[in-house]
């Protein structure tokens, strides 16, 4: 009985490994729902303009301590600010338009971010997969994006859709494996869910601060740039970059809830809120003008179309013979 027992239980490596990241996994993939390609969700996380607003979202999710601490000891963004923002969307489009591969992504993250682990300043052992803090991460999408409506729409949303946008929140929460327990389900439970962490769990935190300051701040020179040219890329940079600095600056201070400004000691003024609507009322003309290959994410873009084709083939269906007779 022992031996038969000792082998049955014995394993590799390897297989403890796999067995340590399937504990990681909360939700199965028959659990998970994908984001409806024809949705409000689908419409907005694809478009150029929508990579500030989700750098607000960056922004709330560091001043959680948690997510504060782990980012200043384990991210890029000093380092790297511009690859790090690109693999952010990167993932983000992923989880909005990746079909099978959102789900892929979703374990991927969750395992990539297991071995974040360390002590903080009271010496307290803290994870970037802490259930609270990887909620929350996920969470700040929503605010964002409904604060952010009537730059990119130029209306508010209307409750239907609030609605529309929280439950496509709570698909890619699974789809990232956030464990659901206490997540919100509805647009009340979110405001109460949103004015506990702002009135209870949200700090000034140094990495808050410094990527606000990081956006008024031209990208640094690539090491891969030689040494004689980079004063001179340097200048360059500096001035081209004006424009895009002061957009992001104020769409990711802008969408932010005024209490969230206020936590960041960030001042808000009546001409930057009207600067901020200039700018993307200007944006929202050149959406209607421009064709969408030039205001989408190529992910983005490609899903959009393959969408518009597969419903194009269904309308072609119906009008088919054999589709009446068969409905017959």
């Amino acid at each position: 009985m022992t031996a038969v027992h000792d082998e049955s239980v014995a394993t590799t490596s390897a297989e403890a490994d796999e067995r340590a990241a399937d504990r990681l996994i909360n939700h199965r993939d028959t659990d998970i729902e994908l984001i409806p390609p024809d949705s409000l969700t689908a419409q907005l996380v694809g478009l150029y303009t929508f990579l500030p607003i989700n750098g607000a979202a960056f922004v709330m999710q560091v001043m959680h301590p948690v997510i504060g601490d782990v980012v200043d000891k384990f991210s890029v963004f000093r380092k790297d600010p511009v690859g790090r923002a690109i693999r952010s969307a990167d993932s983000v489009l992923r989880w909005t338009y990746g079909g099978q591969e959102a789900i892929e992504e979703g374990k991927r993250l969750r395992r990539l971010h297991q071995p974040l682990q360390m002590r903080n300043a009271e010496g307290k052992h803290i994870s970037a997969l802490n259930p609270e803090a990887y909620a929350w991460v996920i969470a700040t999408a929503f605010p964002t994006m409904t604060t952010a409506a009537p730059l990119m729409l130029g209306r508010e949303f209307s409750e239907e859709e609030r609605k529309e946008l929280l439950r496509d929140n709570r698909r890619i929460a699974k789809i990232l494996q956030v464990p659901m327990k206490g997540y919100p389900e509805t647009l009340e439970e979110f405001d109460e869910y949103f004015d506990d962490f702002i009135e209870n769990k949200l700090v000034r935190h140094p990495v808050a601060v410094e990527l606000i300051e990081q956006m008024r701040t031209a990208p640094p020179v690539p090491k891969t740039v030689p040494k004689p040219l980079r004063p001179v890329l340097r200048k360059v940079a500096a001035t081209a970059s004006v424009p895009f600095q002061n957009f992001n600056y104020l769409t990711t201070v802008g969408v932010m809830d005024p209490r969230v400004r206020e936590i960041l000691g960030l001042g808000w003024t009546d001409e930057e809120q009207r600067h901020l609507e200039k700018i993307h009322a200007r944006l929202r003309v050149a959406y209607r003008t421009l064709p969408e290959r030039l205001t989408y994410f190529p992910l983005a873009y490609h899903a959009r179309r393959h969408n518009d084709a597969i419903q194009a083939m269904k309308r072609r269906e119906k009008k088919s013979a054999a589709y009446k007779y068969a409905s017959r």
